[in-house]
């Protein structure tokens, strides 16, 4: 290795496990060498299901998808990167192999037309519990007595409220235009089957269709394809699923209080 890649950084975060995403950088690169999931998969050493995973977390953290046209889910399909996807990979190849130099080109902000990539650099090291994390900017903020809406764009068409104090707002320097990290633990979210919007107070209602169903013995892990290539995850009981007949390909709701959101700034 030559003196001017910079290991130290690709593994920062202590531990053996990286929070750059070398890995997943590797993925992309051969999601676009292969044109497919599965050859990508079995290029970089992974399972089918760690690959498509991997993919789906990598676009919930871009502000825009780095992969498109995932059409099989988990059983197959073909996949494309996106301008974002392969201005990410040049990014962190040249912050990789000469930093002195990249660190120039990045402050400029001229790689592949992208007026930030450190926030796409920032976006892959991202690591939480939570199932569901999503970078989104902020939309609106609606202010009241007590508490305040947080309006997000989760996608183009589809808005993500939560509910903080207006402490909170202040404290994160909250504002139309900013980018957040939300949080949704699988946990927290609600289903509900059909083309129908069910009538709930449940301030979220999003609608999506199933492309995965991942059984348990008591639990059900569910994500649904929301748009924008954004994925979103469920866990619910079986008997819950089983009463839902969810399946893939099957419309469905996801439900979520605007409480049980949580943001995070950079």
């Amino acid at each position: 290795m030559s003196e001017g890649k910079v290991e130290a950084l690709l593994s920062l975060g202590g531990g053996r496990r990286s929070l750059v995403g070398r890995d997943r950088i590797a993925l992309l690169e051969a999601v676009g060498t292969h044109g497919s999931i599965t050859k990508a998969a079995q290029a970089v050493g992974l399972s089918y299901k760690a690959a498509w995973d991997a993919l789906d977390a990598v676009n919930n953290l871009m502000p825009r998808p780095a992969v498109l046209g995932r059409t099989g889910g988990r059983k197959g399909g073909g996949a494309t990167l996106t301008e974002d996807g392969q201005a990410l990979i040049v990014a962190f190849r040249l912050l990789e192999d000469k930093l002195s130099l990249a660190a120039g080109m990045l402050t400029t902000g001229d790689i592949g037309g992208l007026t930030d990539p450190f926030t796409l650099l920032w976006s892959l090291g991202m690591k939480t519990s939570a199932r569901n994390a999503y970078r989104c900017r902020v939309e609106e903020i609606r202010q009241g007595t007590v508490s305040t809406e947080v309006v997000l764009a989760l996608t183009d068409s589809t808005p993500l409220t939560a509910v903080v104090t207006r402490e909170s707002v202040e404290d994160l320097g909250l504002e139309p235009g900013r980018e957040v990290m939300a949080l949704i633990k699988a946990s927290f979210v609600i289903l509900a089957a059909g083309e129908t919007c069910p009538n709930v107070s449940a301030r979220n209602r999003i609608k999506g269709t199933v492309v995965s169903r991942e059984d348990g013995p008591v639990s059900t892990e569910i994500t649904l394809n929301v748009g924008g290539g954004r994925s979103l995850t469920a866990v619910i009981t079986r008997d819950g699923a089983d009463e839902l007949a969810l399946a893939p390909g099957q419309p469905a709701w996801a439900l979520i209080k605007a409480s049980h959101v949580i943001l995070l700034v950079d």
